[in-house]
Parts: C-alpha cells; sequence; structure tokens
C-alpha cells in the first residue's frame, strides 16, 4: 500500500512538472524575415539631341508701293517682293556644351526690268533684298549661375561681328509676372567689309520675360553699349558745315519690349491652326550725338520701330519626330522714317511661309 502511495505520488509529480514546463516553455511558430535590399537605381546615361529646321518666307510689296514707275513710294525701299529660305539647327552636344546656328538666304522675286533714260538702261527700281545672313552660336555652361556664350554673324552686307557673353541668371520665377532675369556682360569687334575698317564694343546686355493678364507674355532686352571706332566718325554733315562733329567713340542704349499671345482656332489628332499676335518696340534706340542728313537738316538722336505682326499658321505633327507648318501674314511697320521726331508711314506688309522641323 505504502509502495502504491509512492509511485502515484512520483507519477503525480512528474506529470505537474511536465505540464508546468508546458505552459511556461515559449512557442516558436514565427518565421525568419529576410531585410528586404533597396532597388538601385541606375543614372541615366546622357544622350546628345538636336533638332534641324527649314523655313520658307515670301514677302510681298509693303503697302503704297508702285511698281511701274521708277518714282515708286520709299516706305520699305529695297525689301520688297523678296523671299527667305532660313535653315535653323541645333546640338546639345554634352550636358553643358550647345551649339546653334541660324543662316538666312535672302532672294529677289521680281524681274529687274530695266528702262532708257536719257540713252541709259537703269533699274525700273531698287533691287529687292538680297545676300546670305550667318549666326552661329556656342554656349558652354559653367554652373546653374553663369554660362559662356560665343557668337559669330555674317551681314548681308559683308560685315561680321564676333561677340562674347557672360550670361549669369539673375532672376528666375517661372510663370511671375518678371520670370526670368540675365545679365550679360560682353565684348564684340565688328569687321568692316573692306575687312580693314571696324569698331570695338563693350557694353551689358539684359534679357527679361515674363507674363501677363489674358494669356500674353512678354520678352526683350535693355542693352548698352560703347563702341569705339577704329576710323573717325561725323554725324551727317560735311566738314565745315554749322554743327558737324566727329568722334571715335560713343555710347548707346537699345531697348526691345515685344508681346505675344497665341489663340488656338482649331485642334484635331495631329492638327492645329492657330492665330498668333506679336507687336512692340523693334527696337527703340537712343544715341549720343544727333544725326544730320545730307542737306543738314537735324534727324535727331533716337530711332524706333513700332510693329504688330499677325498670321493664321497651320501645324501638323507627322511623326513623334517631325513636325510641318504654313501660313499667311502680314506686318505693320513704320518701315522707312524711323526717328523718334518724325516717326510716321505704318505701312502694311504681307507674307507667306512654309516650313519643317526634325528633332533628334
Amino acid at each position: 500500500m505504502k509502495k502504491l502511495a509512492l509511485v502515484l505520488g512520483s507519477l503525480l509529480v512528474a506529470t505537474t512538472a511536465v505540464q508546468a514546463k508546458e505552459v511556461v516553455a515559449p512557442v516558436e511558430n514565427s518565421k525568419e524575415v529576410a531585410p528586404v535590399a533597396a532597388p538601385v537605381v541606375e543614372p541615366v546615361a546622357f544622350r546628345p539631341s538636336g533638332y534641324l529646321g527649314f523655313e520658307y518666307r515670301a514677302y510681298g510689296d509693303t503697302e503704297g508701293q508702285n511698281d511701274k514707275t521708277s518714282n515708286h513710294d520709299t516706305w520699305n525701299r529695297g525689301a520688297n517682293r523678296y523671299s527667305r529660305l532660313q535653315t535653323t539647327f541645333g546640338v546639345q552636344a554634352t550636358e553643358n556644351f550647345k551649339i546653334e546656328g541660324r543662316i538666312r538666304d535672302y532672294n529677289n522675286l521680281e524681274r529687274n526690268d530695266e528702262t532708257s533714260r536719257n540713252g541709259i538702261m537703269v533699274p525700273t527700281r531698287d533691287n529687292a533684298k538680297e545676300g546670305t545672313e550667318t549666326r552661329l552660336r556656342f554656349y558652354y555652361k559653367h554652373n546653374d549661375l553663369v554660362t559662356s556664350r560665343l557668337e559669330y554673324k555674317d551681314y548681308t552686307d559683308g560685315t561680321q561681328k564676333f561677340e562674347y557673353q557672360a550670361r549669369i541668371n539673375a532672376y528666375q520665377n517661372e510663370g511671375g509676372l518678371l520670370s526670368s532675369v540675365v545679365v550679360a556682360p560682353a565684348y564684340a569687334y565688328y569687321y568692316g567689309d573692306d575687312g580693314i575698317s571696324g569698331k570695338n564694343m563693350l557694353g551689358t546686355y539684359v534679357y527679361y520675360e515674363g507674363n501677363l493678364p489674358f494669356g500674353f507674355t512678354y520678352d526683350g532686352e535693355l542693352n548698352f553699349y560703347q563702341f569705339f571706332y577704329n576710323d573717325t566718325q561725323n554725324n551727317g554733315l560735311t566738314k565745315g558745315m554749322d554743327h558737324y562733329r566727329e568722334y571715335d567713340k560713343d555710347f548707346n542704349v537699345e531697348w526691345k519690349l515685344i508681346l505675344h499671345r497665341t489663340w488656338n482656332l482649331y485642334t484635331a489628332d495631329k492638327y492645329a491652326v492657330d492665330f498668333n499676335f506679336e507687336g512692340g518696340y523693334d527696337p527703340y534706340y537712343f544715341r549720343e550725338f544727333k544725326m544730320y542728313n545730307d542737306k543738314g537738316q537735324k534727324l535727331g538722336k533716337n530711332t524706333y520701330e513700332l510693329y504688330t505682326s499677325l498670321d493664321v499658321t497651320v501645324n501638323y505633327q507627322v511623326t513623334e519626330y517631325l513636325s510641318v507648318n504654313g501660313g499667311v501674314g502680314a506686318e505693320y511697320r513704320n518701315w522707312s522714317n524711323t526717328w523718334q521726331d518724325s516717326a510716321k508711314d505704318w505701312r502694311w506688309q504681307p507674307f507667306a511661309f512654309a516650313g519643317m522641323k526634325v528633332t533628334f
């Protein structure tokens, strides 16, 4: 009996110990979670990009011209019935280096008829604008603040210009009333058409642009020039005449302010028809010296051209990289008399254009 009691007691103690162990011992059911590595983002390699564009533009007669006689009106003399083939291109060669170019080839669209005057055959009117104008620009971005620009320009009259600008991004506020200001100290040298005469220029350009109510935008320049001439200049008079003056340097200020607005008239799939407005002072030029004509009459110091250009343009996106456009319009400007004290004779000149642009 005692042995049975001892056995039962031992079993009770063992059972209690096992039950206690089962209660206390933790149950390991959770699985170990392996750490997940952050995705590796590969930097996007720079790829050169650019564009190539062509535009053919034909200009008609300025309002008031009389093409049938040698005594036609003088507005815009020498710039009627001509065409302009413009080639533009640009290449972003590296992240910091960019090249842009523009070539304009002007051609006469009228017959150079001649008539006999005192036994000598002379043209019935002046030839229209002719020649080629080339502009090349090279940009190097030093940092977000400063970009260098080197420009070469060859004008239709044979003169040339080399210019360097240090372009400083002075202000940025995208979408603001004043959205951008660039200040650019500059040096330029102009070669005369004879390859000998010329002039140096030291100046500062101030480029600006911004936004106005009702969808209008604007841009312009305020430029300060000090010219240093290689040969003596005069104010248009002959030596010995009253008010005659010679100078070898002069200071000038040039101001441009252009307004822009586009109204979309129709859009469907790849087509768009827009009505475009552009106009303003282009430019207003302030001179240091008063100028005279060869008759001794004072012309004034300052000149300005105030214009409005209107056109309707049809655009077609052929592919992602190719677009074409065409349209008609007219420009209203004081073509001939630009002197501030007597500016007058604003006249319309019609034009038509067609072009294409390829991006890559």
